[in-house]
């Protein structure tokens, strides 16, 4: 408000100095200007009349005057200086010059011509007094008064706000906008302009997305500390009968289950780990050649011993072999933590469809179980997410499988996705991921092939126009 209410001053201060000036400045410098104008046409007129009346011998007859008018344009007077009032000194620089002229008569500026007999005096005019009236002519340069004084204020203004507008251009530069390229704009008032809000934007989805890391890493303690509750209680519960117990048996079927939670809770620490590993990027792929048809082979192999009750199938297309660069180790992962999954809550028959396309694969691993709920099939992808919190952690898991699945194909520029399953009934799990992965040696070669194409255009561009212009000059 200040600031604003200072540049109204400012304007107002400048508008009424380009006023003095004209008022004070101008009028009368143009008022000179036009006396001094109408001054050397008088003195023209009256020099012309003293040329002719001196080839007369300034002897004149009326038609000598009548001619002189009519040429001149303006009366002619014969009268002596009693007649005009004139004062000695006028009189006596009028016979010193023989012409003269009087601006300053109420009438109008009227001039002098004296004659042989130093007693008639000839008088021109009187001429018509100078307009003092404003014209078009001053109201343009009042314009231009104006316009040179608003312009100096704009650019004192203008650099005064440019000094704050590059701090904080050079504030904006020193922030650390990964994702975010700033347009190079030389003028700072665009650039703020331009730019800020894209750094605005920016950081509120970066606030945004800090604010959900927030919330996911508190829910993710939570979990994580709910998950150890169950074996840290049973590892608690079996110290304590430890102690009290002397039989031998006992006291074995004590320790398995004190290894078992142990056991549990390594797991669960690795499974933690390795999602936020995965979470954060921070798990390197370590890419390789491998049959992806070979590893869902395998894989329903060992979950067929965890479920020998379940009937799996396996469906390729093609049928021999699909291969697959990626990393062989998380990718059997992804199948192992979807096959379980979907013998555990099945009913009897697990199908997983593995189809290739040109530059890619899509993985379909159904089941007839229950399905998902239309309102759940994006949370089942949430760490520690169950579907029926009334299973343990023996029926349901941890609730880490299908988010660390995500995380991996994630990481493999691919999607994952839940469904209903029309074939057979239940839930399937479908994974879209490209057949061949980009190591980062890759991606700079890549790069670097575009960065060089782009200059081989560039100067190929020129060169034509070299030739072009070589042809034209010898031409």
């Amino acid at each position: 408000m200040k600031r604003s209410l200072a540049l109204l001053v400012i304007l107002i201060a400048v508008n009424l100095c380009g006023f003095i000036a004209m008022y004070y400045v101008y009028f009368p410098w143009m008022e000179k200007l036009d006396t001094k104008e109408q001054q050397e046409s008088i003195l023209s007129d009256i020099r012309f009349l003293n040329f002719r009346l001196s080839l007369l011998d300034y002897s004149y007859s009326p038609q000598t005057i009548a001619k002189a008018e009519h040429e001149l344009n303006v009366k002619i007077v014969g009268r002596t200086r009693d007649q005009l009032g004139m004062d000695p000194s006028d009189f006596q620089t009028l016979s010193n010059n023989r012409y003269g002229i009087n601006m300053a008569r109420p009438e109008g500026p009227l001039a002098y011509l004296l004659l042989n007999d130093d007693q008639t005096i000839l008088t021109v005019g009187p001429y018509p007094k100078v307009d003092n009236s404003i014209t078009l002519r001053d109201w343009f340069f009042y314009l231009i008064i104006l316009s040179v004084f608003n312009a100096i204020a704009v650019l004192i203004v203008y650099r005064h706000v440019n000094e704050y507008l590059n701090v904080a251009i050079r504030a904006i530069r020193e922030l650390d906008l990964t994702g975010l390229r700033l347009k190079p704009i030389k003028s700072p008032l665009t650039n703020i302009a331009v730019n800020t809000p894209r750094v605005v934007n920016h950081i509120n989805g970066l606030s945004k997305q800090h604010q959900q890391s927030l919330y996911n890493q508190r829910d993710l303690m939570h979990a994580v500390a709910h998950e150890f509750r169950g074996p840290m209680a049973r590892l608690s519960f079996a110290l304590d009968l430890f102690g009290q117990t002397e039989s031998e048996s006992r006291r074995k079927e004590l320790t398995t289950d004190m290894d078992e939670a142990l056991e549990e809770l390594d797991d669960l620490v690795k499974e933690v780990l390795g999602y936020s590993r995965l979470k954060d990027g921070r798990f390197p792929l370590t890419l390789e050649n491998f049959d992806l048809r070979d590893i869902s082979a395998e894989t329903i192999e060992k979950v067929r011993t965890i479920y020998p009750e379940k009937q799996f199938v396996l469906y390729s297309e093609p049928s021999k072999s699909i291969p697959l660069y990626a990393d062989c180790n998380l990718i059997e992962r992804v199948m192992i933590n979807l096959i379980r999954n979907a013998a555990r809550f099945s009913n009897k028959r697990v199908k997983v469809a593995l189809v290739q396309f040109k530059n890619s694969i899509e993985i379909r691993v159904e089941d007839d179980g229950p399905g998902i709920p239309p309102g759940k099939r994006t949370r089942v992808f949430e760490p520690f997410t169950r579907l029926d919190f009334s299973r343990n952690r023996d029926s349901g898991g941890a609730g880490l499988g299908l988010a660390i699945a995500k995380g991996i194909i994630n990481r493999h520029q691919g999607t994952i996705w839940a469904e209903d399953s029309r074939e057979l009934g239940g839930a399937v799990l479908t994974i879209h991921m490209p057949l061949k992965q980009k190591s980062p040696i890759i991606e700079a070669e890549d790069a670097l092939k575009k960065s060089s194409t782009k200059k081989s255009k560039t100067s190929s561009a020129f060169d034509k126009f070299k030739k072009k212009r070589r042809s034209i000059d010898t031409n």
